[in-house]
């Protein structure tokens, strides 16, 4: 049985073979046939142009978020407000 559905956010311990991976969380694209009795997903990261095959012992579940689905901060004022009257000013 698969540790992780298709869609779940993972990230990916480095090792040897992946020592060059985006240094980021990942999206599980799709599970694929089991290789030397290992668990295999495709997993894409939003740094990548291309997907990466992995195993299953090299993925951990990220509490993260995919660069694409981080929540859009609210847009800022792009006016101020300004004291309508004069300050009055004291001279001694």
């Amino acid at each position: 049985m698969h540790q992780f559905s298709v869609g779940e956010v993972v990230t990916v311990i480095p090792d040897m073979f992946l020592r060059h991976a985006a240094p980021s969380d990942y999206k599980i694209i799709a599970s694929m046939p089991d290789r030397d009795g290992e668990h295999m997903y495709r997993i894409r990261s939003p740094l990548e142009e291309h997907e990466r095959v992995v195993k299953e012992s090299l993925l951990v579940k990220s509490e993260g978020y995919l660069l694409a689905e981080v929540p859009e901060r609210r847009p800022r004022r792009k006016t101020i407000s300004l004291a309508t009257r004069p300050l009055d000013l004291v001279c001694n």
